[in-house]
């Protein structure tokens, strides 16, 4: 580790995006982390253990003829209670008091140099080691571990300390007049006052005074919004507003205080301050409004009778039980109390956000403070989230601890954050339980009426449908679990439950109880009601209802489970909670009937009706049946039917419950068939009619299974019969075997029999049916389509476009979008998927092609979509360059990564992409070298120019040997030398860091790029593409001022720009990118570096570039498990981890839904292209044929269903059945495959 010429801000750890610990680029990108923060690490200690020897050797040369201390001993010293050590200085009283007058006197006459005066204090303080006392009496201070300036013993000493508090109290004004005009974004300037407060009184008095100061700013940011309303406008949908408004203020005020007060008092106190100052005063002042506003409404109650809610004005107004000592029998509307629900509302998501503050703020990692600090033990065991819950936990194991009782003896205080701001709910808990009551049970009755009347009213008895909205707040189930449609009176009433919620969870403490046991009460009651009206309406199918019913009924029902389910997880932490009331059994119960109902009723109609065709099944007919030219009609109807049903839990119900569901009844309606067709004796004649049959189902079925997978392992491995998750699955490929097995007894040639009986059958090779659950694959499927399903791809697994083909038609044929499944389908077999719709879009022509400004806009998002997606991907860095090569070489953009700093010209939107990577770590680089500039600037600062006269500084005492600092500055020059050489060494230090803080895939689509520039460009840039657009980004954030105001916390000066804009020409020289002839002051400056770090600068640059070298990329790869024929299990968890990672990210889940609607507005398109027995007829030249819609659009709307093209097509292909009734079959495979024996050669001539 080289330690020559090290910087001090070289050891500042800069805040960038780290790499994902999920991903196999740990290896590379982690590494290179993890040696970074060792380095500083060491480094920081060793500057430590370096300024302890000088200190103690500056130390000994003080204390000559005595021992010197040692280093622990000197590290003592800058204890609070430890300064005892300190030596007392003999100060004349005299002249202390003298000093101390002049200083008063001065303060009072001239008070623009107030400042001036702190500052000489605080100078005397730090040079002459003079401990001013913080405390009002000398008496207190005495009993404290700290020696004051001087010990008084004399009749003066009364003098001098009123004196000095008469010095202080001044400070203290100016200081807390500037903290109470301090301005919001400079936290920083508020630490510097905190600590110079700390400097003049007790830490206990600084956070009192500070206190009152930011309770009364606290309410008069509360207030400021309240006189915004002249006109006396009132209520609690107005007060929800206001609070809303002031959140953010209020927020922001809380995080500068935490910033200025963390590292300056314990984190218990800080605690206090924010309950103190933020919370009790938040509370106090909304009990205060609220309590106005009852009165407000208990003195319009008394003036017009009283009102009751709307949905009960005819009826009394009930007064409450448990309020006798008031008179306020008056009830709530439904809008006072959906102003109430509001106000919950805002007020939860105001606790959540304080909340978070304090966990990002280190109030939870206070793992390295002692267990005798006053409330350090309870706050590093709080975890995020249950801060405002300690207080109770701690004081009831206290009570109920008898083992352990020596644990509280430490004079530990309870940590927590106090949100008292639901007491001020509890002057309304008898209106809001009637009022509660009384608004679901009347929009219940009203919903359930209204539907009655409705059903009846209606000739077709059709269950009016509403969407489920997508809810903002985290649901107990995953989006395969709920539904899409449900019943409009069902989703009517939960609607308003959910609108109620907030209000339930607000008021789970003891004093608010009854509100949320009415709720759940309530709940329970309407949610049965619902229940039971639903058990009613499926009664009615098939009598007088229609089948399209049940898909309605099964999801309503569903979805009212899962809300239950909800409720009972946001109330479930009280076991005083009546959750028992809710029906979450019996929604359960009402589903699984509904669900039986639906199958055993789809299968009775397939078996009694559809499937009846007495013209089609007589078989003993010596007649062929429409000269084997198709197949039975029976057959059309029941794949007609299939497909109906289909569109309808496609378009209702849960997805996975929609598969499971499809699953069945096509597995029990293929049993019937099958029963059918294996007993069928037919004619001669009606032997072809049996094969176009079967062959007509398994096409069928082929094309159904598509919609039932939900991965290609269901496919390439079906599970065993044991195993239950798909067991529909096995037997539809069980039944289709025998199926095959009965298509080869009854319809095989006699020609083709006797042929393979005289040569004989390899019995090691063949396989019967029977074996199929011991295969990789099931074996219907590669006889049937040996094109789509060979037998080499299924059992090795080998990516082709076949199997591309199988995720096509999985990811288009699903019942709703899975992630996962899509995420799968992008990275197949080189991202070929998304290759083909790039390849044949517009952003590949090379001629230029008029296409509208909608169709641009749109390509530009779905770029955005897949690069935002493949740029996240470290497993697979090369997805992304492999998506885009042909773009970029199609249109020649390979150059554009040479001036990526250059935004002036007009470029694709893939350009704007990569920069946006590259902003992130450029803002902290940025961030931190304003503040070093600063800094720097702020040092001679004008306070300290400012000169206080002769008559105080001649006040001094002589013995504290103060040497006044001198007003003039330093040599210009040499300051900015210095200060470069130090950014210089910075930006170097962290440049790889900066590097492996570039996703994976960005990193190689450069190394990509550079491979596409001849050999004389390579040469004149060794550093590589990536690190000189890292820094040319750099250089130009360094010189833009509008960039520098937007990372800089205060207004820059014109010596910060200017220190700036030199470090930018320096380090342009540096690395050849300067535009024309530097100044002289830069050669110094890099010679100066070069200096103190010989060649140290190149070393950087070449760490940095092997970070983007293809040995990186080739170790990532090596660490992954190659997906063959379905990944392994820790392939699959590695999956899971990065599409959880992306679906977390801004927008991650938006972008995948995107792509997976521009696949199927192309799906006819890619499988033109995929399938090998399809005519790939291209589009004309030069005419786009990828359609893109906009994000807006990408919504997961199932396709209409349409029965005119369903009724004679079979998937995407029209269902030709002259040709099924043409299909050659291979006896010479089949037969083997299925081990023809003698006997059953016997049987068939029989």
């Amino acid at each position: 580790m080289e330690r020559q010429g090290d910087s001090p801000h070289d050891h500042a750890f800069v805040e960038l995006p780290v790499p994902s610990m999920l991903s196999v680029s740990g290896d590379a990108d982690l590494q290179v982390l993890i040696r970074e923060t060792e380095e500083k690490l060491k480094l920081n200690s060793c500057s430590i253990e370096q300024n302890l020897c000088e200190l103690q050797t500056r130390i000994g040369e003080a204390c000559a003829g005595e021992k010197v201390p040692s280093p622990i001993e000197c590290l003592k010293w800058f204890s609070q209670s430890n300064l005892r050590l300190l030596k007392p200085i003999s100060t004349g009283h005299q002249d202390l008091l003298d000093f101390l007058k002049a200083l008063l006197h001065f303060l009072k006459t001239e008070e623009a140099y107030t400042e001036a005066v702190l500052q000489l204090l605080v100078n005397i303080s730090s040079q002459c080691g003079v401990a001013f006392p913080t405390s009002d009496s000398l008496s207190e201070k005495s009993q404290t571990s700290m020696t004051p300036f001087c010990s008084v013993h004399d009749d003066i000493a009364l003098d001098i300390q009123e004196t000095w508090n008469d010095i202080r109290l001044l400070l203290r004004r100016h200081l807390l007049d500037r903290l109470s005009m301090h301005t919001s974004g400079v936290p920083h300037r508020a630490v510097l006052l905190v600590q110079q407060l700390c400097f003049l009184y007790t830490e206990t008095e600084v956070l009192e005074k500070y206190q009152a100061l930011r309770s009364k700013m606290v309410l008069g940011l509360l207030r400021k919004k309240q006189t915004c309303h002249p006109d006396g406008e009132s209520g609690f949908k107005r007060m929800a507003v206001d609070f809303q408004t002031v959140c953010p203020a209020f927020c922001a005020m809380l995080g500068e205080d935490i910033h200025a007060l963390n590292g300056i008092v314990e984190p218990h106190c800080i605690l206090r301050f924010v309950n103190q100052a933020y919370l009790w005063t938040l509370a106090q002042e909304l009990g205060f409004l609220m309590q106005r506003e009852v009165e407000v409404m208990m003195k319009d109650n008394s003036t017009q009778g009283g009102k009751g809610m709307r949905s009960s004005s005819k009826k009394a107004s009930v007064a409450p039980q448990d309020a006798p000592q008031t008179n306020k029998n008056f009830s709530l509307t439904s809008e006072q109390l959906k102003g109430l629900v509001q106000l919950a509302n805002t007020m939860l998501q105001l606790e959540h956000r304080v909340e978070d503050l304090a966990a990002e703020l280190g109030f939870l990692n206070c793992a390295g403070e002692s267990s005798g600090v006053k409330g350090a033990v309870l706050v590093s065991l709080i975890p995020r989230g249950n801060l405002k819950k300690v207080r109770a936990d701690v004081k009831m194991s206290a009570l109920d601890s008898k083992v352990t009782p020596d644990l509280l003896l430490h004079n530990t205080e309870v940590v927590c954050l106090e949100f008292e701001w639901r007491s001020a709910f509890r002057v309304l808990v008898p209106q809001m339980v009637h009022g509660m009551k009384m608004f679901l049970e009347d929009v219940c009755s009203k919903r359930l009426q209204q539907e009655e009347r409705t059903h009846s009213s209606t000739s077709s008895h059709r269950i009016p449908l509403a969407c489920v909205s997508l809810r903002q707040e985290a649901e107990l189930c995953l989006d395969t679990d709920m539904p899409k449609m449900i019943a409009e009176f069902c989703a009517d009433v939960m609607e308003e439950l959910d609108a109620l919620l907030p209000l339930a969870v607000v008021c789970k403490e003891d004093a608010l109880l009854p509100v949320s046991s009415c709720y759940v009460e309530v709940c329970g009651r309407l949610s049965s009601d619902l229940l039971t009206r639903l058990d009613e309406r499926a009664r009615e199918v098939p009598h007088s209802s229609p089948l399209k019913n049940l898909p309605t009924i099964l999801a309503s029902s569903t979805y009212i489970y899962h809300r239950l389910a909800n409720y009972e997880s946001q109330l479930g932490d009280n076991n005083r909670m009546p959750l028992t009331l809710l029906p979450i059994q019996r929604s359960q119960e009402v589903t699984e009937a509904v669900h039986e109902h639906l199958t055993s009723y789809c299968v009775h109609v397939c078996a009694t009706s559809i499937l009846q065709d007495a013209e089609s099944h007589y078989w003993v007919d010596d007649k062929p049946f429409y000269e084997g030219e198709r197949c039975s009609f029976s057959i059309q109807m029941w794949h007609y039917f299939l497909s109906a049903l289909r569109s309808d839990l496609w378009s209702t119900v849960s997805p996975l419950l929609a598969q499971q569901t499809l699953a069945q009844v096509l597995a029990q309606t293929l049993e019937l068939l099958l029963q059918r067709y294996s007993r069928a004796r037919p004619s001669y004649k009606r032997h072809p009619q049996i094969r176009v049959d079967i062959t007509t189902i398994l096409l069928c079925v082929e094309q159904l299974l598509w919609s039932v997978y939900s991965s290609v392992e269901e496919l390439v491995r079906p599970e065993l019969p044991s195993e239950t998750s798909m067991s529909w699955v096995s037997i539809i490929h069980s039944l289709c075997n025998q199926l095959l097995n009965v298509l080869v007894i009854l319809t095989a040639p006699l020609s083709e029999l006797c042929r393979a009986f005289q040569n004989g059958f390899n019995e090691e090779s063949s396989t019967t049916p029977a074996d199929t659950h011991t295969n990789s694959t099931p074996i219907w499927l590669s006889i049937f389509n040996p094109t789509l399903f060979p037998l080499d791809l299924q059992r090795g697994g080998v990516e082709s476009e076949s199997s591309a083909l199988w995720l096509l038609n999985i990811v288009s044929s699903g019942p709703g979008f899975s992630p996962a499944l899509l995420l799968r389908a992008i990275l197949h077999h080189d991202c070929l998927l998304l290759r083909l719709l790039i390849s044949h879009s517009y952003l590949c022509l090379d001629s230029k092609v008029e296409v509208s400004p909608e169709a641009q806009e749109a390509a530009a998002e779905f770029v955005e979509a897949i690069f935002a997606v493949l740029s996240s991907l470290n497993n697979v860095p090369r997805a992304l360059a492999r998506v885009l090569e042909g773009y970029l070489d199609r249109r020649h953009l390979w150059d554009h990564f040479c001036s990526l700093a250059d935004s002036a010209k007009v470029e694709p939107v893939l350009f704007k992409c990569v920069r946006d990577v590259f902003y992130k770590p450029i803002d902290s680089l940025l961030g931190h070298l304003v503040s070093m500039m600063q800094a720097c600037e702020e040092r001679p600062s004008p306070l300290l120019r400012q000169t206080l006269p002769e008559s105080v500084q001649a006040k001094i005492p002589k013995e504290w040997n103060y040497i006044p600092q001198e007003a003039t500055t330093k040599d210009s020059s040499k300051i900015t030398i210095s200060l470069t050489i130090q950014a210089l060494s910075f930006i170097f230090t962290h440049l790889p860091s900066c590097v492996s803080s570039i996703p994976l895939p960005v990193r190689f689509l450069f190394h990509m790029a550079e491979k596409h520039q001849c050999q004389s460009s390579r040469q004149q840039r060794p550093m590589g593409l990536l690190i000189r657009a890292l820094l040319s980004f750099l250089c130009q954030g360094l010189e833009n001022g509008e960039t520098l105001e937007l990372v800089s916390t205060e207004p820059l000066e014109r010596g910060v720009k200017e220190h700036l804009a030199q470090l930018s020409e320096c380090l342009q020289v540096s690395l050849g990118l300067e535009k024309g002839k530097p100044k002289p002051i830069t050669h110094k400056i890099l010679q100066g570096l070069e200096e103190k770090r010989p060649k140290w600068s190149s070393m950087q640059l070449q760490k940095a570039h092997k970070l983007c070298s293809e040995s990186t990329f080739e170790r990532v790869e090596s660490g992954l498990v190659q997906d063959r024929g379905g990944p392994s299990e820790p392939a699959e968890q590695k999956m899971c981890a990065v599409l959880l990672e992306l679906c977390q990210g801004a927008g991650g889940i938006q972008n995948l839904r995107q792509i997976h609607h521009t696949i199927q507005l192309n799906e006819a398109l890619l499988r033109s292209k995929l399938a090998p027995a399809a005519d790939s007829t291209s589009s004309p030249e030069g005419q786009p044929s990828v359609l893109f819609s906009s994000a807006a659009n990408a919504l997961n709307s199932p396709p209409h269903f349409n029965p005119l093209f369903c009724f004679d097509h079979v998937g995407h292909a029209k269902f030709d059945q002259s040709a099924m009734s043409t299909r050659e079959w291979d006896w010479a495979q089949l037969l083997p495959a299925f081990r023809v024996s003698q006997v059953t050669f016997t049987d068939l001539l029989a």
